[in-house]
């Protein structure tokens, strides 16, 4: 029977499935003849909605030892249906890390469209270091190179892997001594995310995991609905997850994480948040130690400061701007024990992790009390208590109690401690005396804020010239400038801004452009400019056409990138933004003698639960002015939001596509040119 695999079919399987498996349902693993009868009955393209592929069976079977280490066998079949899939299956690639996982590829077979099964010879497997880019911790990737293979194929394979999602090798263990045994990081925990949503559609997935009964898990299901039953055998109990007729997951631009949209079942043997709290502290709290060397920086670097303020900033930023984000291993328990402050002092080094460390032993050294914090950039962590964390940050406690994050990841070229890219962002403090599963704080749109100010004149001819000032910024333009200016030289500078600038006319050419050192943190990264643009205003005869030139959001890739994604008529998923906003212009321009304004936008004033908009506009006979601002209020737009801010966006655009029209007499009067192009260039901090 023919199967479209559409998002409708979701919700009638979602009904069939709401029943829970008993024991005397739960299934055997397939057998080879079961396979090929699913690979036939899968049907070809014409079956599926743009799918090159299809995944026929996703069967794992799970084993939890005593200890937390699991054993995973799983079985993927995946049946070939565009030339497209073809390729993609045609090498397979396998990577895994030696030092926490031990993985092996049991048995590759390749079914062909007419029945004949074909079994690839697993000697020609190759293994090489992974490819590897600032994090170089020894990952391994196993290629086999598959026989030609032709749509209507499937390819079927059975792996094994030992281990852990993050597992470190026990500290007894050494080369020389054979296979060490491999610890979970929470010696006789177990925790694990499996996603029910792929890519590609799935016409059966299987899950099923055999925990000791003395073990009790915790385990929900997110986005969605899978078939899920519990059933004793001996010394375990075995849960079983089961899904069926699942269509591939559609991306959309800029959409929220995968992880939050697509269904997953988290499971998790660790009773509460606060129990990995005190873990975290407890595995960490010895690698804060400082030495003479240190103790003395600290005096250095401290030795001017008037308030704790200015000492936590001078602390956080040599962390930050003086140890090189590069991941070297140490060898066991790397992953989540934080480098000893010593080391990373020495090697000016480290990841996340180690750039908090260092951090935190910098400003225990000071006086404060501080502590290494786990977090997760830019996705939700679920209330189940398993490992969800891909950030390491640190916190100082105030005297009143309160707690303060510190991201020395972040701060390099940022005048802030913590980013307010990360609004309401989950966090687990690693504390003493343990603290619950909690977010960073909500930054509100004038905390993200980009002030710009034009003032413009057009010349008879129709020339524009203007002077733009981006000032009084705060969080992410702030930091977005610094960024941009300090990683270019300074033709390219130049011209990357032109090329920018292009936005508001094909003429247009930059002038003078000045600039605050990056590396001064005492205030707003200001940026001003001049520019020339010919031919700005439209038209010979006696009507005049322009637009208004900061209403075209120039150098918006730094300061508004949202202002240029694409406006969808709907959303599924909710659209991911780089931060809350507020962006306010001001502009005024200046006309020649003898033009007088016809037509000018509306005055506009919206207000919803997404964003605002304020926009109002006055002209006399020789000059136009207007104020301008939108209010961004969350980092991401809910789908069920997103007509409402597109109706601001919308707004917005048809201001900035308005035509200006101006009436024109005989008058000839000349307009001054702006200052002829020149640069200048602060010297930049020694850092």
């Amino acid at each position: 029977m023919k199967r479209k695999l559409t998002r409708t079919v979701l919700s009638v399987m979602a009904l069939l499935f709401a029943a829970s498996i008993t024991a005397a349902q739960v299934p055997k693993p397939a057998s080879d003849e079961q396979i090929k009868d699913k690979i036939a009955a899968a049907g070809d393209a014409e079956d599926y909605d743009e799918a090159d592929r299809v995944i026929v069976l996703d069967e794992s079977d799970c084993t939890v030892g005593d200890n937390g280490v699991a054993t995973t066998v799983q079985r993927r079949v995946v049946k070939l249906l565009e030339p497209a899939g073809v390729k993609a299956e045609s090498v397979q690639q396998f990577e895994f890390d030696p030092d926490t996982t031990r993985s092996e590829v049991l048995r590759v077979l390749i079914h062909r469209k007419d029945g004949q099964v074909e079994e690839v010879p697993l000697e020609t497997m190759v293994q090489r270091p992974a490819p590897a880019h600032w994090i170089y911790w020894g990952n391994q990737l196993k290629l086999l190179s598959l026989p030609l293979l032709r749509v209507g194929d499937a390819v079927d394979i059975t792996t094994s892997k030992r281990g852990f999602n993050i597992a470190y090798l026990s500290p007894a263990g050494t080369p020389d001594a054979g296979e060490c045994e491999l610890i979970p990081p929470m010696p006789g925990h177990w925790y694990e995310t499996v996603y029910f949503q792929e890519h590609l559609p799935i016409i059966e997935k299987r899950y099923t995991v055999r925990l000791p009964k003395d073990k009790p898990v915790q385990y929900e299901v997110y986005h969605g609905t899978v078939r899920s039953g519990i059933h004793f055998d001996g010394d375990y109990h075995v849960y079983t997850f089961e899904v069926e007729n699942v269509p591939a997951f559609k991306n959309e631009f800029r959409q929220i994480a995968f992880s939050d949209a697509a269904t997953k079942l988290v499971m998790a043997t660790l009773e509460d948040w606060e129990a990995k709290s005190r873990w975290f502290y407890e595995v960490n709290e010895p690698q804060f130690e400082a030495d003479g060397n240190i103790r003395a920086l600290v005096a250095e670097l401290t030795r001017d400061c008037k308030t704790d303020e200015e000492k936590i900033s001078a602390l956080i930023h040599w962390a930050a701007d003086k140890v090189r984000y590069i991941g070297t291993s140490r060898g066991p328990r790397e992953g989540y024990t934080i480098h000893r402050g010593i080391e990373t002092f020495r090697d000016r080094g480290g990841v996340c992790k180690d750039k908090a460390g260092m951090g935190i032993t910098l400003l225990r050294a000071a006086g404060f009390e501080a502590y290494p914090v786990l977090t997760q950039a830019g996705s939700e962590v679920e209330i189940i208590p398993a490992d969800q964390f891909n950030h390491t940050v640190g916190c100082i406690r105030n005297k009143d109690g309160s707690l303060t994050l510190v991201d020395p990841t972040w701060v390099p070229l940022s005048r802030e401690w913590w980013s307010t890219r990360e609004p309401r962002q989950a966090v687990v403090y690693g504390l003493p005396e343990g603290k619950t599963l909690s977010h960073s704080p909500y930054y509100p749109p004038e905390d993200n804020m980009v002030h710009a100010t034009s003032e413009g004149e057009i010349g008879p001819d129709g020339t524009l010239n203007a002077r733009i000032r981006w000032h009084d910024m705060t969080g992410y333009p702030d930091t977005y400038q610094r960024r941009h200016i300090h990683g270019q030289s300074l033709r390219e500078r130049r011209a990357d801004i032109e090329e920018e600038l292009a936005c508001i006319g094909p003429t247009v050419r930059l002038g003078r452009l000045k600039f605050t050192d990056p590396y001064d943190y005492s205030g707003s990264a200001d940026l001003e400019l001049t520019l020339s643009a010919r031919h700005y205003a439209l038209g010979d005869g006696d009507i005049r056409l322009f637009r208004l030139p900061l209403m075209k959001h120039p150098l918006a890739s730094i300061y508004v990138p949202e202002f240029r994604y694409p406006v969808q008529d709907e959303r599924k998923l909710g659209l991911y933004l780089r931060a809350s906003r507020l962006a306010k212009y001001e502009e005024t321009i200046h006309l020649p003698p003898g033009w007088t304004v016809a037509h000018v936008p509306e005055n506009k004033d919206i207000s919803n639960d997404a964003a605002d908009l304020h926009f109002e506009v006055e002209s006399a006979p020789d000059y136009i002015r207007y104020r301008f601002s939108v209010a961004i209020k969350e980092m991401i737009v809910s789908a069920e939001n997103y007509p409402s801010y597109k109706k601001v966006i919308d707004a917005m655009n048809e201001i900035a596509k308005d035509w200006i029209v101006c009436h024109k007499d005989d008058t000839d009067t000349r307009i001054t040119v702006n200052d002829s192009p020149s640069e200048e260039v602060p010297t930049h901090a020694k850092q």
